[in-house]
């Protein structure tokens, strides 16, 4: 294909690239156990993607948490975090981004989670896969607000209709959606029923490389 390097691929990082949702949601409920509160899966899963600091307000609010202290619910959800995580990529991860880059194709993490989370977990070799990586304390709206895509796009100095964003959540589609870029979700965490503002819908991140879009960047 030809002017490659005006193309990007975005992906989101948790639940698109790594396989790491369980953990987040079993870190966070430990961490509001600690002040006496049961969060549910409902509670986590369709609010993917949403910046630390709103999720953890949007929780404080619905179960009457009295002058929460964030900066100690958070500490506490990374640390019960990186006490069992694993390093795991979805298969077909490597093998998509690999392609990408012998193309010449720009490839951007734009993720919610923070900085030191997101590089104390990851071997630095898949890192330095990437021309940039967006967290969520790079920007003062995060998803749903296009902030975090334009950012990307931006940096990477690539238009949005060039542009192709791997999402899994609500939240990430309507981010990517707002900043113009073409949306594909994968059905990693939630159903096709809270994914269907995306152009298109895989149910897995492996059947990527069998959508028109992707085909066209790496064939």
């Amino acid at each position: 294909m030809s002017n490659n390097n005006s193309r990007a691929v975005l992906f989101d990082y948790d639940g698109v690239l790594a396989d790491t949702l369980e953990n987040h949601f079993t870190a966070w409920k430990r961490s509001f156990s600690d002040l006496e509160v049961q969060i549910s899966r409902k509670d986590y899963f369709p609010t993917e993607g949403m910046q630390l600091i709103d999720f953890m307000k949007l929780v404080a609010k619905k179960y009457g948490i009295q002058k929460p202290d964030y900066d100690s619910i958070l500490k506490r959800k990374e640390s019960y975090f990186s006490e069992d995580y694993k390093f795991s990529l979805f298969p077909g991860v490597l093998s998509l981004v690999n392609k990408l880059k012998k193309n010449a194709i720009k490839i951007a993490v734009v993720t919610a989670g923070h900085k030191g989370r997101l590089y104390n977990t990851n071997p630095k070799y898949f890192l330095d896969k990437f021309d940039f990586i967006l967290t969520g304390d790079l920007v003062k709206r995060g998803k749903p607000y296009p902030d975090p895509y334009l950012k990307a796009m931006a940096t990477l100095e690539v238009k949005a209709e060039s542009c192709i964003v791997v999402e899994n959540a609500s939240l990430g589609i309507k981010s990517a959606k707002s900043a113009g870029a073409y949306c594909i979700a994968v059905c990693s965490s939630v159903g096709k029923d809270l994914l269907s503002e995306a152009d298109e819908i895989v149910n897995k991140f492996s059947d990527l490389k069998e959508t028109k879009k992707i085909r066209e960047l790496i064939c």
